[in-house]
């Protein structure tokens, strides 16, 4: 195998590495393989964050690294959960497009790659079929994007009918009629080819091969033995999956009413970086109580969490995301060491959404200060 094989996991020469090294997913959970935790680390970050990328870079082996990508197939197909698949093959799909961008180098020829585990962009195009069809504009309109501080390889023109392929039901934006068109070509941005925000002609390429044939159809023998053999990693997995609160919808941001390991996390987060886990607890909650993007992110602006990090979470969290996964229950907190039974509280609610809410119902309506109307007064 080579280092690409792991950066680039759903490329077909991956595919075959896999192949040649022969090892099974029951066989990797048997022998502890560190792929497995790795690939529960993929799906969890999927889950949580919307990318597989390493919480810890330089962490892992290229061989765990490639292996956990079957390894999180499997386990996304053992879920069972239409939203499971698609936040996975979104998050994959964001992370390889990220590293598109970053692997595709402005050498002589604009197109180089830099290293044996980066790529350049005709071979990401004929991996994906697209040679052809996509090219950079060199000429046409060249003097027009440096008079507007840019130059020609900021441009590139993708054939009609594979843009309307990849860009189907995308907004309004994207359609044919706000578009430049000439010669059967659709000129487009370097961010609308690589991708951004989830958008884009090679995520979308991305997307659509980690989705296909998810989840597998794997009978129910072989099910049960996989189900088997993955028991830790599916075990929570499906916890958090299984952290779905049924409160009413709640849109008040009263930092007062906070539940208590909530508000410690906050406190800390005034003086000290919070780790990932905390993070997502704290940026979870905030997005399950009504605060948008640019709410959450004035909200922490005197915390130490950088504000595209607060942005990039709430946005994929956020009910206009169509988030599933609200914060994790006061009981996974405890695993991670967050919450410590502060003040009591679990004795009357063991998750924070659920606190949160009774503790909104006490107060008075008159004495509850929404901090979003309070606020612009404090800036």
């Amino acid at each position: 195998m080579q280092p690409i094989h792991a950066r680039y996991p759903f490329f077909d020469a991956a595919r075959e590495a896999v192949g040649e090294l022969g090892a099974s997913v029951p066989e990797l959970a048997e022998s502890g393989d560190p792929a497995v935790e790795r690939g529960r680390e993929r799906v969890e970050r999927a889950l949580t964050e919307g990318t597989t990328a390493p919480a810890e870079p330089g962490r892992w082996s290229d061989e765990a690294e490639l292996l956990s990508y079957p390894v999180a197939r499997v386990l996304v197909s053992l879920l069972s959960e239409e939203k499971a698949v698609e936040k996975y093959a979104a998050a994959e799909a964001s992370t390889a497009a990220a590293r598109f961008a970053e692997d595709v180098t402005s050498g002589d020829d604009g197109l180089r790659s830099t290293t044996d585990a980066s790529v350049s962009l005709p071979q990401i195009l004929r991996e994906f079929d697209l040679d052809g069809a996509v090219r950079e504009e060199r000429l046409a309109g060249a003097e027009r994007n440096r008079s507007a501080g840019a130059t020609d390889r900021d441009w590139y023109r993708v054939a009609v009918e594979r843009y309307l392929l990849l860009s189907d039901d995308w907004g309004e934006e994207w359609r044919l009629v706000n578009r430049e068109l000439a010669d059967g070509e659709v000129r487009v941005q370097r961010g609308e080819l690589y991708g951004s925000d989830g958008e884009g002609l090679l995520v979308e390429a991305v997307r659509r091969r980690v989705a296909a044939g998810l989840p597998f159809d794997l009978g129910d023998d072989r099910r049960d033995a996989l189900e088997d053999a993955l028991a830790a990693p599916l075990s929570a997995l499906r916890d958090l999956l299984g952290e779905r609160v049924s409160v009413r919808d709640i849109d008040a941001v009263v930092p007062d009413l906070f539940p208590d390991c909530l508000d410690e996390l906050l406190t800390r987060a005034e003086t000290e970086p919070l780790d990932d886990t905390e993070s997502f607890a704290l940026l979870s909650f905030l997005a399950a109580i009504g605060l948008d993007a640019d709410g959450a992110a004035a909200f922490c602006a005197d915390t130490t969490l950088e504000e595209a990090q607060v942005r990039y979470a709430v946005e994929r969290l956020g009910e206009k995301r169509g988030a599933q996964y609200p914060p994790p229950s006061c009981e996974t907190l405890e695993a991670y060491g967050i919450c410590t039974n502060q003040n009591g509280h679990r004795e009357r609610a063991n998750h924070p959404l659920v606190l949160y809410r009774e503790r909104l119902r006490e107060m008075p309506p008159e004495e509850r200060v929404d901090w979003r109307d309070r606020e612009p007064a404090q800036s």
